[in-house]
């Protein structure tokens, strides 16, 4: 946080050692992102802001869209953006809540929910691809 600036003159002053010009290791980690865990670092945090808005952003375009052909790209990259956003929504649950009953149980839950994720977006491919899609999936709830 502080370091000691050597001199004569201001032997007991303190500087913050905020203007580092060199990212550190620490820095360099916070910006990375893995898979199983999805919840650390800066990168994962706008990753899942920015997946946020384009599914706010595209979910009106798909009912307005649907039933139509153009309607297809726009339901496979919801069905993309979907268990993505869910997928790293539920790592900072799992960093929460899992630790408070057993921290061994840490790594397990992850790979689990890399399990479901995987299901998730290899049903909604399926769906999209095969089936009538997302948007007129949901549609027909109501």
């Amino acid at each position: 946080m502080f370091a000691f600036r050597s001199g004569a003159r201001r032997l007991a002053t303190l500087t913050p050692v905020n203007h580092v010009k060199h990212p550190t290791n620490l820095t360099r980690q916070s910006r990375q992102m893995s898979i199983l865990n999805a919840d650390t670092g800066s990168l994962a945090t706008k990753t899942y802001h920015k997946i946020n808005l384009f599914i706010m952003g595209l979910t009106p375009v798909a009912f307005a869209l649907s039933p139509s052909v153009l309607n297809l790209p726009v339901d496979v990259m919801l069905g993309l953006a979907l268990p993505a956003h869910a997928h790293i929504g539920m790592s900072y649950v799992i960093t929460d809540y899992v630790p408070k009953l057993s921290k061994s149980l840490v790594g397990p839950a992850r790979v689990a929910l890399l399990a479901v994720t995987g299901v998730t977006t290899v049903g909604f491919a399926k769906l999209n691809l095969t089936g009538d899609g997302i948007t007129e999936s949901v549609k027909a709830l109501w």
